[in-house]
């Protein structure tokens, strides 16, 4: 299923990016995001027409409105009845898979991603097709980091069956307090129906959901060439094991192999002309090599970790440690808005630099700094 959304996405229009984005292109944006969205509310509410119409019909038509029968007691009917709930829920399914590759297609037109025939475009088409199936990041580690070791191994079983559950669980559990409720058959009866607002409201959520995550990895790469382009305007040894260990310190905390951290990771390694193997993140000893920067190359440090930080989303809580500690380092108080900021400003399509009165990404601008005090 993977290589096949891949392919699809793969239709897209190669470009070379059109960042800063415009205003119509936000326009652009959104309106594909609200549409993808309605489809999945329609096939939502088609979907939950059947099912609950279709029970209604069995329970008030079929067996005249008996609310006490057991499943057990009409086998052949409830059994024709699920698989044909099976078989509407599997081309639901099948539908909203469509409705996300769709509007990642024209996601990737809008921003000019290239999907195929460059470099990292497999890896960038790949995350994108990952998204619109909902399928997990793979739990492996980056280049020897392992996002996934601070994280409890029962924390990811519990997200991914409760994930699972929720429609069903959810479902089954309206359907009992409220057949409590309604104490005449009459109304009881009509109770299926709440599968259509639940149905509706679930996929609006769900597309809504992928829509962001799309857009966010869409626009990724832009954030990644940003911040290699900064990382590569500095120089000295120093500098650059600083800067790898405070990254890959980063990814690690994020407690997620996004695909932008592989990318990113990547062109580093690239960049500060490192081999692409294991990377041994040693922070506590990158940490003290840090206070010994220059002032400038501190402070152009804690920015640069601090946009490699919302590549993958909202920054985790202890990535945002990791922030504060940094900004001690380069003598300024920590400004979580800011970070923010960032964050906004990748989803937007603007550069970095463009989110305080400082360009904090250029190395001659940030000379105006003023030291750390005493």
């Amino acid at each position: 299923m993977e290589r096949r959304a891949r392919d699809y996405l793969s239709t897209a229009r190669a470009g070379s990016g059109k960042l800063p984005l415009t205003k119509g292109d936000l326009k652009s944006l959104a309106a594909i995001r609200n549409r993808a969205v309605h489809l999945a509310i329609v096939s939502g509410v088609i979907s939950g027409l059947i099912i609950g119409g279709g029970e209604i019909w069995i329970r008030l038509g079929l067996l005249n409105g008996n609310e006490d029968r057991a499943l057990w007691d009409d086998p052949w009917i409830w059994t024709g009845f699920y698989a044909v709930v099976g078989l509407i829920t599997v081309v639901e399914i099948v539908f909203l898979y469509w409705n996300a590759l769709n509007a990642i297609t024209k996601i990737g037109d809008v921003v000019g991603l290239a999907m195929k025939g460059k470099p990292a475009s497999g890896l960038i088409a790949t995350g994108l097709a990952r998204s619109a199936l909902e399928i997990p990041n793979p739990h492996r580690k980056i280049y020897g980091i392992d996002p996934y070791a601070d994280l409890p191994r029962w924390r990811l079983l519990l997200w991914n069956l409760a994930y699972k559950a929720k429609v069903g669980a959810t479902s089954f559990v309206m359907r009992i307090l409220l057949r409590r409720v309604f104490a005449r058959a009459v109304l009881r009866g009509y109770v299926p129906l709440l599968a259509v607002p639940l149905y509706a409201i679930w996929n609006a959520w769900i597309t809504w959901a992928v829509m962001r995550e799309a857009r966010l990895r869409a626009l990724g790469p832009s954030g990644v060439d940003q911040i290699v382009k900064a990382a590569g305007e500095r120089q000295g040894e120093a500098w650059r094991n600083a800067l790898l260990h405070a990254a890959g310190e980063a990814v690690r905390r994020g407690g997620d192999a996004h695909p932008t951290y592989v990318l990113l990771l990547a062109r580093l390694l690239e960049t500060l002309d490192r081999d692409r193997d294991e990377i041994e993140v040693d922070w506590e000893t990158a940490r003290k090599e840090a206070r010994a920067l220059a002032t400038d190359d501190r402070a152009a440090l804690a920015d640069i970790i601090a946009c490699v930080t919302v590549l993958a989303g909202k920054p985790a809580k202890s990535q945002m440690e990791l922030l504060a500690k940094l900004d001690e380092i380069a003598g300024r108080p920590h400004d979580r808005e800011r970070v923010a900021a960032l964050r906004g400003a990748l989803l937007d399509g603007q550069p970095f630099a463009d989110t305080a009165d400082r360009p904090n990404l250029h190395p001659k601008a940030s000379s105006s700094i003023e030291p750390p005090p005493a």
